[in-house]
């Protein structure tokens, strides 16, 4: 019996303090990167000059193919030094090519992961805007909840206020 009065004891000192349940908000990240104007407009930028690029690197890729054909053609003819020596040459345009893609991958990556910042910058103000108006005092990304009640899904709301804030991305690539 005394058990059963001092967990009774225990429980009623613990409802007798005020827990207010913390306010609590779903956004769906996925969703806003999908939807989104200004997104969109960065992923098309960064598309367009990533289908340059491919443009530029399959015409050295060719020019490359032409240079390796002469100098086979030429193998017999050549001397073995003479042969070392356009080898040598069309090596060290291979690794000026190679160099080349790798300064355009990280010219898009760079670019893109800027102009992502600006986004996500532009996202976390409205998400803290709407905290402060809904009295949320968390925010969870959907991808992390394992249920919840729709009423909780800020994300229309996030997007609405990021399509009218941001369309447009200044997208700057070196």
């Amino acid at each position: 019996m005394k058990k059963y009065f001092l967990a009774f004891a225990a429980l009623s000192f613990i409802a007798s303090f005020n827990v207010e349940a913390a306010g609590t908000g779903i956004i769906d990240v996925e969703k806003i990167i999908k939807e989104s104007s200004a997104m969109r407009d960065i992923q098309a930028k960064i598309g367009k000059k990533q289908d340059d690029y491919q443009k530029e690197v399959s015409k050295k890729q060719d020019e490359l193919e032409v240079e390796q054909k002469r100098i086979e053609a030429k193998k017999s003819v050549l001397s073995q030094e003479a042969f070392e020596a356009e080898t040598m040459k069309f090596e060290k345009k291979f690794d000026d090519i190679k160099t080349f893609i790798d300064k355009k991958q990280n010219s898009l990556k760079k670019a893109s992961l800027e102009a992502m910042s600006k986004v996500n910058d532009k996202i976390k103000d409205i998400i803290t805007d709407i905290s402060k108006e809904k009295e949320l005092d968390i925010i969870m990304p959907a991808s992390q909840t394992l249920y919840y009640d729709d009423k909780l899904d800020i994300t229309e709301e996030v997007l609405n206020r990021l399509n009218k804030k941001i369309t447009k991305v200044d997208v700057k690539f070196e």
